[in-house]
């Protein structure tokens, strides 16, 4: 971006690697609200969605060399986890990789935002990234994705950056709604089962007592 000054580096405590959470996370006041909400996953997608589109076509236009290759690394290692089949591993890097992003925007405001937000991602608020990360076809989608956005970044093309990244969270929602409805699904198969075992185990219970009577 021409006539862009960065700011100041950041802060060691504001690199590469994310904040540790707390053991508990519900044990800080704004992650047991949004844990107590179970519908906040929506909301925290909505609020996503806004903020990584901008970021990426910040980051399209305001990236250095050395935050690319930041970027790269990070998308090698997601590529590195996915080939061994690590879906906790990609989720990581998958974090990482768009923390990466945020820094690159060069906004300080966004990016404790974010961190505090990926926080909570990490320690299950919103919902169990792993588990998503081990669906069937999740993990190819996503990894396609990244590449995209890493891509449009790459090209100094900040629209194409901001689509890309704005897909990528819509791709999560939609995978998110799949995964509860899959689970709906699984869970009322399952109580049906129970209830038709309970019901056989009644039956045979009233026909052994008829027998002993006689």
């Amino acid at each position: 971006m021409v006539g862009y000054a960065p700011p100041p580096a950041y802060p060691d405590s504001m690199s590469h690697a994310a904040p540790k959470i707390p053991s508990e996370p519900a044990a800080d006041p704004l992650a047991r609200l949004l844990q107590a909400h179970p519908e906040t996953a929506y909301d925290y997608l909505e609020f996503r969605r806004v903020m990584a589109g901008n970021a990426a076509a910040l980051a399209a236009e305001r990236a250095t060399d050395q935050e690319l290759a930041r970027i790269r690394a990070c998308l090698d290692s997601m590529e590195k986890a996915h080939a061994l089949d690590d879906p906790a591993q990609e989720a990581a890097a998958d974090a990482e990789f768009h923390l990466a992003i945020y820094e690159t925007a060069h906004n300080l405001v966004m990016v404790q935002v974010m961190r505090r937000i990926f926080e909570m991602l990490k320690g299950g608020v919103f919902y169990d990234r792993s588990d998503l990360y081990r669906r069937k076809g999740v993990r190819d989608g996503f990894l396609r994705q990244h590449q995209a956005i890493w891509h449009a970044i790459a090209a100094g093309n900040p629209e194409a950056a901001r689509t890309m990244a704005e897909a990528h969270i819509s791709s999560i929602e939609e995978a998110l709604r799949e995964a509860q409805r899959a689970d709906s699904r699984r869970e009322t198969a399952l109580r049906r089962r129970t209830g038709s075992d309970l019901t056989g185990r009644i039956r045979a219970d009233a026909t052994a007592a008829k027998i002993v009577d006689k």
